[in-house]
């Protein structure tokens, strides 16, 4: 059965907003409830000539939670709750499934996860991707109690293709990143480098933060959900992916290709080395093949969102 009243919790984070919007822009269609559960208060958010309400909520405290979902008889709830501590972002997944388990109207749940690759598979090399587990074990085991009423999917997009757009010069160069943060990640465009992991070789998958909101969106109206949900503007090789920004920025780049050990020299054990080790850690997830892409994009034939491609991409906030 298809979703009618959706809670997208860390609606008002960087994805979040992704998708909050992509679900605004079918919310008409479809006639849709859309809420957006937050830590805080907020005023509605309002895109494509529809609105959602902010509610603010207290993840500790499974019986306000229940009461917003009952209120709203929600039955589909998207989280995008994010954040580095393992147990405050644990924590909240579950008490808001075990909220939701308890209000007459909720069937699906798709937990955070939107990541370069699948958490289960990268998880042993990928740390923080650790606290990503719990709350799929807990709906695995909310799905053999209820195999009939309940069903819940795990959504993955790849890597944003949002930050090839870093340090552009356009007049609006800033809407390249949409709501994502503004960083480089293996290739950095505006300095003409690029650091990549292994030979090049490997497949990388990307997607279009919008495409993420609208290929979210476009799930909810299917009558059934899979387990996996996977998605992709494009799957290509890192090499293949040099070359067009290459093509595009019309000079070759300076490469450095990171052997397995040059991954492990260049990670610390200090605190403040954190991110730094996070990246390190994906890296060493793409040479040793954990972050192949194992599943077919089911989701590409499911729906009809047409993604943007990495050449377009590139040209939009690169080219002359």
């Amino acid at each position: 059965m298809k979703s009618q009243r959706i809670a997208v919790a860390g609606g008002q984070g960087k994805i979040g907003k992704h998708i909050v919007e992509g679900l605004l822009e079918i919310k008409q269609l479809y006639s849709l409830e859309i809420i957006v559960l937050s830590r805080s208060e907020s005023p509605d958010v309002s895109y494509a000539g529809s609105s959602a309400p902010v509610i603010a909520v207290d993840y500790n405290d499974q019986a306000s939670l229940q009461e917003v979902l009952n209120r709203y008889k929600i039955d589909t709830i998207i989280s995008t709750t994010s954040g580095f501590s393992p147990d405050p972002f644990i924590s909240s997944q579950i008490n808001l499934l075990q909220a939701a388990l308890t209000v007459p109207t909720f069937r699906r749940f798709a937990p955070s996860e939107f990541t370069a690759a699948p958490s289960e598979q990268v998880a042993d090399k990928v740390k923080l991707f650790q606290m990503k587990l719990p709350i799929i074990h807990s709906l695995r085991k909310a799905k053999q109690e209820r195999p009939d009423s309940f069903e819940f999917s795990i959504i993955n997009c790849g890597m944003f293709m949002n930050y090839l757009g870093y340090g552009n010069t356009k007049p609006d160069g800033h809407k390249a990143f949409g709501h994502l943060g503004a960083f480089p990640y293996i290739y950095d465009l505006s300095k003409h480098t690029a650091d990549i992991p292994g030979d090049g070789e490997k497949q990388i998958r990307y997607t279009h933060a919008d495409d993420v909101g609208k290929f979210v969106a476009a799930a909810t109206q299917l009558d059934v959900w899979e387990e996996h949900f996977e998605m992709a503007g494009e799957v290509t090789t890192m090499n293949e992916i040099l070359r067009m920004c290459e093509d595009v920025c019309g000079s070759k780049f300076d490469v450095k290709y990171n052997s397995r050990e040059d991954v492990v020299a260049r990670m610390s054990s200090a605190p403040e080395k954190a991110i730094e080790n996070f990246f390190m850690e994906n890296y060493l997830a793409i040479i040793d093949g954990d972050a192949d892409l194992k599943r077919p994009l089911n989701l590409n034939e499911l729906v009809d969102v047409k993604p943007m491609g990495v050449q377009e991409y590139l040209l939009r906030w690169w080219g002359n």
